[in-house]
């Protein structure tokens, strides 16, 4: 049974008294070489069956007619790029999927051609497409149980403003089984989640197109009726939208709609520091086929036309915040990754925390726990290269949403990666009093008590795990939260945490260490670095100055005896952040 109504402690608009317990912090990296122009689409996912997340995009130094991939190592980094489709014509939008059951994921995209289908091998490898045509040219996808028959299925937005659904044939073929005429546009954005709260999937919609004379967007909330029946609804209308996501932005348990706009519509989207304004709107999800518009973030810097924002906890407290590529309006050309922390009501703080990588371009973002520490980092693809920023931010201490009923989790983050021990930390919130709290792992009930918080560690195989905390009150009304993590033999990879205005030696930990000794350092600055360089005993060892590296990841091979490390990152702006040990070689 669910409450219909989730927001009745909920606050919104814009807050300042609520402040986050701890910033991000991110290693960064990029090559020049990775990419062109930026793209237009990048996913992610375990392509090799390796228990490492790697990651697609379309376009390459030559063309953008093809997909690269950048496969994972495990640790944060990648291996050079590599060209695994060449569909041969634009496409627009990548999707991720294993829609013939095979173990393997499968690529989905919206070409020119109309919708392609690269059945992976396993190996980081695709068959050649397979292709099913569309009622007009593609524009996205989006992937989901839209049948509930168990099969991964299809919705395609088009260039006429519809949404057209292929229904998964037994993992066989996807057949066009329907569509939903949604309105007269040029350009249609779907993203698929469980708006409504009750298991189904739905889409958020966002139609560009020439409306009344101006050139304008709308968005829709598309509702899953089941059976096979769709119906759309007019939320709010844009003069100049910038792109849409689908997720949870705060504890409720429903998934929610993000969209991104430029506020003036002379402005043509993602013209960087000439925007009078720019926002991030939320519908959030209450059940019932309904849904509230907010305003999260208003006057930012300006945001990237061709990055949706995403909903992540990126400090690890288990509030939602919200995640973007952009430009500065006072910094000429400074574009990055920017992270507006969430509040424990539900809103979000009104200044993002800047992540500058790039003098050119913002290209789309996708987040990933790349080196498998349970953090969300982010990759984006943008003009000047790929850049990749890892999350090293130092765990924030477990908060608490004072939204009715709610559930917070706090570990494990959602997609992200664990070893076999599991701790799932979380807290309830209900102005009923609560009755009990439970944990199901892949739909078996593995704990519950009448507590309203716990922290308790569970042991699991290898492999992808569904994890709901739920909440229980005294009306018998239950509430949840849902995470997907994936379990891995090993450990995870070490990532620094460094202040802004400041450089840190993370290892080795402490003042000794065997040989060879593995040295991680790492800066942070709210402009553009430009090198990260090691010292031992006075002479430079390591001078990383290949894209905006603020890091150091080095083993050297040390003699026994006392030896004095300094650290040094370099800023666009001529700053010099410095941080030394003192370190004796057993």
């Amino acid at each position: 049974m669910r409450r219909p109504l989730l927001l009745s402690v909920l606050l919104f608009g814009a807050s300042t008294a609520l402040i986050s317990q701890t910033i991000a912090s991110f290693e960064m990296y990029g090559t020049n070489s990775w990419t062109i122009a930026p793209s237009y689409a990048v996913a992610r996912g375990d392509f090799h069956n390796a228990g490492k997340q790697d990651v697609v995009y379309v376009g390459s130094t030559q063309s953008q007619t093809v997909f690269t991939m950048l496969t994972g190592n495990g640790d944060g980094t990648f291996q050079a790029p590599q060209t695994v489709a060449s569909p041969g014509t634009f496409t627009s939008d990548l999707a991720v999927a294993d829609l013939n059951g095979d173990g393997n994921l499968d690529l989905v995209a919206a070409t020119d051609n109309g919708l392609a289908v690269f059945y992976g091998n396993g190996n980081g490898t695709f068959q050649a497409a397979v292709q099913y045509p569309t009622t007009a040219t593609p524009n996205s996808v989006a992937v989901g149980n839209f049948f509930s028959d168990g099969h991964p299925d299809v919705a395609v937005g088009d260039s006429k403003g519809n949404v057209e659904f292929f229904k998964n044939v037994n993992g066989n073929s996807l057949v066009l089984t329907s569509s939903v005429s949604i309105a007269s546009g040029t350009s249609t954005l779907v993203r698929a989640g469980n708006l409504n709260g009750n298991g189904l999937t739905d889409l958020g919609v966002l139609v560009q197109g020439n409306f009344s004379g101006t050139y304008s967007g709308v968005v829709f909330a598309v509702w899953n009726l089941g059976n096979g029946n769709f119906s759309a609804d007019n939320l709010a209308s844009y003069p100049s939208p910038l792109s849409l996501n689908v997720g949870s932005a705060n504890g409720t348990g429903i998934d929610d709609i993000l969209v991104s706009y430029d506020c003036n519509p002379s402005v043509p989207p993602g013209t960087s520091q000439t925007a009078s304004c720019t926002g991030i709107d939320i519908f959030y999800g209450q059940g019932n086929q309904r849904l509230i518009q907010r305003t999260a973030v208003t006057d930012p810097p300006d945001l990237a036309a061709n990055s949706a924002p995403w909903p992540a906890d990126v400090n690890g407290d288990g509030i939602i915040d919200i995640v973007s590529a952009g430009y500065h309006k006072q910094l000429d050309g400074y574009a990055g990754l920017m992270v507006w922390l969430g509040n424990a009501d539900g809103t979000f703080q009104q200044t993002p925390q800047y992540y500058f990588a790039d003098t050119d371009n913002a290209g789309a973002i996708v987040p990933g726990d790349w080196n498998r520490n349970g953090m969300m980092s982010f990759i984006m693809v943008g003009g000047a290269g790929t850049e990749v920023y890892i999350n090293g931010s130092t765990r924030a201490g477990c908060s608490t949403y004072t939204i009715s009923p709610s559930v917070t989790v706090c570990q494990p983050i959602n997609n992200t990666y664990a070893p076999s021990t599991v701790t799932v930390q979380a807290n309830g919130y209900d102005t009923t009093p609560m009755t009990a709290m439970q944990e199901y792992i892949d739909g078996t009930l593995e704990y519950s008590k009448p507590v309203t918080s716990f922290n308790t560690a569970f042991n699991l195989n290898p492999g992808t795990h569904l994890l709901v905390t739920k909440g229980w009150d005294q009306s018998g009304v239950s509430f949840r939260a849902d995470r997907t993590i994936t379990v891995f033999n090993g450990s995870p990879y070490p990532a620094c945490a460094a202040a802004f205005g400041t450089a840190n030696i993370c290892l080795p930990s402490g003042t000794t260490s065997s040989s060879p000794v593995h040295i991680l350092a790492n800066g942070a600055t709210d402009s553009i670095p430009t090198a990260a360089q090691l010292y031992i005993d006075g002479n430079l060892v390591v001078n990383n100055t290949t894209g905006a590296t603020s890091y150091v990841d080095t083993a050297q091979s040390l003699s026994s005896g006392t030896h004095y490390l300094v650290f040094k990152m370099w800023d666009s702006n001529g700053g010099v952040y410095q941080a030394t040990k003192t370190l004796t070689v057993n």
